[in-house]
């Protein structure tokens, strides 16, 4: 068993794993992209993330690969950049989807995230985007359920 195949349990086994080897050999990436796409690059077609919407016992997941991930991450940052140019600031306010996930790694691999509740209410979402910076504000379009386009606009 290598010194990373053993579990850590207290601090001299943290010791031991930081000597054996400087953190910038044993881990390759040097951004969240990176991860993302080291990930992509390694397990292509495995799944990255599955998602329930409902949680009911007949609901069919929705899975998503790594491949798809990178791609949907990687669309988001191009259209931040060619929207808002170099860094933009990102804000969103979106429900937990897939969807979600593309956006806020999309930001932080182009600028910055800025994630909003939604449930607040609109005066202060607007003092949090003015504050934050951001350039861009992605929200859920109309729905009939939720304001979240309402207060967006």
């Amino acid at each position: 068993m290598g010194l990373s195949d053993r579990p850590i349990r207290n601090l001299a086994d943290i010791e031991a794993f930081e000597q054996a080897m400087p953190f910038e050999a044993r881990v390759g990436a040097r951004s969240v992209f990176d991860v993302f796409r080291e990930s992509a690059e390694k397990y292509p077609d495995h799944t990255a993330m599955t998602m329930l919407m409902t949680g009911a016992p007949d609901e069919t997941p929705r899975k998503v690969s790594y491949r798809e991930l990178l791609k949907g991450i990687v669309r988001a940052a191009n259209a931040f950049t060619d929207i808002a140019g170099e860094a933009p600031g990102v804000a969103y306010m979106l429900p937990n989807f897939v969807e979600t996930h593309f956006v806020l790694w999309g930001a932080e691999t182009v600028g910055y995230a800025v994630p909003i509740n939604f449930l607040l209410r609109p005066e202060h979402i607007a003092e949090l985007v003015e504050a934050s910076g951001a350039k861009i504000l992605v929200a859920l379009g109309p729905h009939p359920q939720l304001d979240i386009w309402e207060k967006a606009v």
